[in-house]
């Protein structure tokens, strides 16, 4: 976790110092690395916050350089991340819950980030779609 949280930090900085190519791999690191601990780690309240965060700050800097189809790409991974542990988490009720509580505020964001910025859904992401009506 003292990984992840190092590599969101340097993202972050990089991300306010303008090194926005710098910021963009070390999200993409730090979502590679959260999707790990959520099988491996044991609280995994944290492993599914973490997962979202940095899938998030991703779309986000994508959003802010106006690359919207890789931004509603970044939050489509998430929440197809998200709608797999929440239906197929082993067992693990716990897991399902904090993926569930996740996957509901992710596609409450994402729907107002469509709203305010005035997007239209890529046709080849049709669980994009699919999220934003459970928010209506």
């Amino acid at each position: 976790m003292d990984q992840w949280k190092e590599t969101v930090a340097a993202a972050n900085c990089a991300y306010s110092e303008g090194r926005h190519a710098d910021a963009e791999q070390l999200y993409i690191d730090a979502a590679r690395r959260a999707a790990q601990f959520v099988s491996q780690w044991q609280d995994r309240e944290a492993a599914v916050a973490m997962l979202s965060v940095s899938n998030q700050n991703l779309a986000d800097l994508y959003f802010r350089q106006g690359r919207h189809p890789e931004a509603l790409s970044t939050y489509g991974h998430l929440l197809a991340q998200l709608n797999s542990l929440r239906s197929a988490s082993d067992g693990d009720p716990e897991l399902a819950q904090f993926a569930e509580r996740a996957w509901r505020r992710v596609a409450s964001e994402l729907s107002g980030e469509v709203r305010s910025r005035k997007l239209a859904l890529p046709e080849d992401n049709p669980g994009l779609a699919q999220a934003l009506a459970t928010t209506t």
